[in-house]
């Protein structure tokens, strides 16, 4: 099997991935974000290279030295290190100036174009991934009441409205009683989630979609156990998420921990 290059951001995600490729006795090389990526993925791989978010000739080289022609990238990525302190090589501030906004589509769009003139193709995680990609269904013990899924239905309307607006892959909104409380924009979901959830009270209804065009295989939505903490800090009572496109990550943890909560969590 040929190996895969991952770059690797923020959270869980890149360790799961690794994890689920290693079992299929796939070589992962790693090009861990610096100050995004845990350092603790060190222990999880045995090559790893670090890049700057800016330097992407850097990124590039290094993807040809290893012969990578396919890789995957999974992880957040802080939009605030957009417009902190931000560093770029001749070749990302190339590819930043010929953009006509920064959005998610147009930022992750250039790149993938850019790292396939070079015979690289940037694969959709899902292909790798499927234990962790929900089908549509009730995942918990409880399924919403009336109240909560026309809260769903709402909230669902308007996320995948904004994602359109935005040019965001994935979204997430905060809703109750058919009042749109929070909606997801740099800050990302667990602060969005919070901004909401201290306007609902309790029993906030959260809804996370994936655009059906766009860049999403770049971005997928990810779900795991910190975000269903978050649910329970704000006492909100229903989640849910786009099937066939949403990663749960630790799956059977998360929803034992949203059953014991009583939180219902479905796939649409």
């Amino acid at each position: 099997m040929k190996k895969i290059g991952l770059i690797a951001g923020k959270g869980k995600f890149p360790l799961f991935f690794i994890r689920a490729l290693r079992k299929e006795g796939r070589e992962v090389v790693a090009i861990g974000i610096k100050g995004e990526v845990s350092p603790g993925i060190e222990r999880e791989i045995e090559k790893v290279y670090w890049v700057g978010l800016g330097e992407l000739k850097k990124l590039i080289k290094i993807l040809k030295e290893e012969g990578i022609e396919e890789l995957a990238m999974v992880g957040r990525i802080s939009k605030e290190s957009l417009f902190t302190n931000l560093k770029l090589d001749d070749e990302a501030r190339s590819l930043l100036t010929s953009l006509k906004d920064k959005s998610d589509d147009s930022l992750l769009g250039a790149l993938r174009e850019k790292l396939a003139r070079v015979g690289i193709r940037v694969a959709d995680p899902r292909e790798f991934l499927s234990p962790l990609i929900p089908q549509e269904g009730m995942l918990t013990k409880r399924s919403p009441s009336q109240d909560e899924m026309r809260d769903v239905e709402f909230g669902k309307k308007v996320a995948d409205k904004m994602t359109e607006v935005l040019k965001m892959s994935s979204l997430t909104v905060v809703v109750k009683n058919r009042v749109v409380l929070a909606v997801e924009s740099a800050e990302g979901t667990d602060e969005t989630i919070r901004r909401g959830g201290r306007l609902a009270k309790e029993k906030a209804v959260v809804v996370k979609v994936a655009r059906e065009e766009g860049e999403i295989k770049l971005d997928l939505p990810v779900v795991g156990t910190e975000t269903l903490k978050v649910l329970k800090e704000v006492n909100a009572s229903c989640l849910a998420i786009d099937a066939r496109k949403t990663i749960l990550l630790d799956r059977e943890r998360l929803i034992e921990m949203a059953d014991e909560a009583g939180i219902a969590i479905v796939a649409q």
